[in-house]
């Protein structure tokens, strides 16, 4: 059950991200998910965040292709 749970969650988490790079609001995003208001934004930043960390590439490669890219802290 848990990777069905996982799976779900992944296929949630791209919807957001594709929907935020078509330029859908993240409030909007977030409120079609029932969900507060910040909720896509910061789980956009956590994806980033761990692209950052993991693909190897410079934080500017990988910010360039997410939506209102920007560094956290």
């Amino acid at each position: 059950m848990y990777i069905a749970s996982s799976r779900t969650a992944d296929e949630r988490d791209l919807a957001i991200l594709r929907r935020a790079v078509s330029g859908d609001s993240y409030s909007e995003i977030s409120r079609d998910y029932g969900k507060s208001a910040s909720f896509s934004r910061v789980l956009i930043a956590r994806i980033r965040d761990a692209g950052i960390r993991e693909s190897g590439e410079a934080a500017s490669v990988v910010i360039a292709g997410y939506p209102k890219a920007r560094l956290n802290g």
